[in-house]
């Protein structure tokens, strides 16, 4: 399921189907020397690895981390994105590329593009990114889309001390705005097939906890089925918007 273009790349949903190029990925000596061994060395551990990390997030969050591809031969670059992690306290732009293909402006034209996907479609009013303090060039792309270095701390997502990034929107938050942006996002995500991987973004934890339990099918095929059986309520202006963590997300009965 496609996210968004650049006027290079694709970000789109990874599946199953990606799982040697995961693989590649993972042990690559960039990835392991500036994000970290996820010790994965078989495509079936990169299956799981991708339902764990990936694809359930999706369905939790409506977003998470894609697959980055380049537009010109379909070219598996990396990944790039947007989660929140547990110890974090606002969503943070992440991103993590094959070494052959630094140096050529990938990262920062994704993470820009991401950058703006969470202010403009998801309605995020602060946005984070770490990476390692000695990762220099990866800060320098944070510092280039937009992000403020706040120093080198130590959060509670990771083991070591990270360099933090972060952007604060400088509009006051007006919760009856917000709530009419997230009823217009919901409305996108169950009418326009480009808005429609932002569904889960719309509800609280709570109701796209209900998807996931138990499931075994993340694919987009099936995420298009579960939007497709609440099409009936892109207007229904009775459901409840509540405040979460995540911000402002209607749940439903």
């Amino acid at each position: 399921m496609e996210v968004l273009r650049t006027a290079r790349l694709r970000l789109r949903w990874f599946a199953e189907a990606d799982a040697p190029q995961v693989l590649a990925l993972l042990n690559d000596p960039g990835w392991i020397a500036n994000i970290y061994d996820a010790e994965v060395r078989t495509e079936a551990q990169a299956v799981d690895w991708l339902k764990q990390r990936l694809l359930t997030r999706y369905w939790h969050l409506g977003y998470g981390f894609w697959a980055v591809e380049r537009l010109e031969d379909g070219e598996f670059l990396g990944l790039c994105g947007v989660i929140k992690r547990d110890g974090l306290d606002h969503p943070d732009i992440g991103y993590g590329f094959l070494s052959r293909h630094w140096g050529q402006g990938y990262a920062r034209e994704a993470a820009a593009a991401t950058f703006a996907y969470c202010r403009e479609v998801l309605g995020m009013h602060r946005v984070m990114g770490t990476t390692g303090p000695e990762n220099l060039a990866s800060g320098r792309v944070l510092l280039a889309i937009g992000l403020d270095d706040r120093g080198v701390q130590q959060t509670q997502a990771h083991e070591g001390l990270s360099r933090v990034f972060e952007w604060t929107d400088d509009h006051p938050v007006d919760a009856a705005a917000d709530i009419a942006a997230l009823r217009a996002r919901w409305r996108d995500a169950l009418t326009r097939a480009d808005r429609l991987c932002t569904f889960s973004a719309c509800v609280t934890p709570e109701v796209s906890a209900r998807w996931v339990t138990g499931r075994e099918d993340f694919s987009a095929a099936a995420y298009r089925a579960l939007v497709q059986q609440h099409a009936a309520l892109a207007d229904d202006v009775g459901l409840r918007a509540v405040p979460t963590p995540l911000g402002w997300r209607l749940h439903l009965p």
